[in-house]
């Protein structure tokens, strides 16, 4: 009987999860980027991730933060897809 009463887990929005992923992904290239063009040491590893540019340069930013972009987008797609599967799955 207490079943019908369970709240479902709610779900992601894809599309929102997606450009969130994209957005935050390109900030985080493009505060590297800039740590990188500064000379400041660490950044240089989470570039080369995603462009063989040199680092200071404009094409490295450019290239670089469109694969970063990209790829956060698809992690963003991928993280709302599996907790929309596994919503289905919570408290009960």
């Amino acid at each position: 009987m207490i079943d019908q009463f369970t709240i479902a887990a709610p779900r992601l929005s894809i599309s929102r999860l997606t450009l969130t992923g994209a957005f935050v992904a390109f900030v985080v290239f493009s505060v590297c980027w800039a740590a990188g063009a500064a000379g400041i040491v660490g950044s240089h590893a989470f570039l080369v991730l995603f462009t063989v540019a040199p680092i200071a340069s404009v094409k490295a930013l450019l290239i670089g933060g469109a694969s970063a972009a990209g790829f956060g987008a698809l992690t963003g797609a991928l993280v709302a897809v599996g907790y929309n599967l596994t919503g289905r799955y919570s408290a009960r």
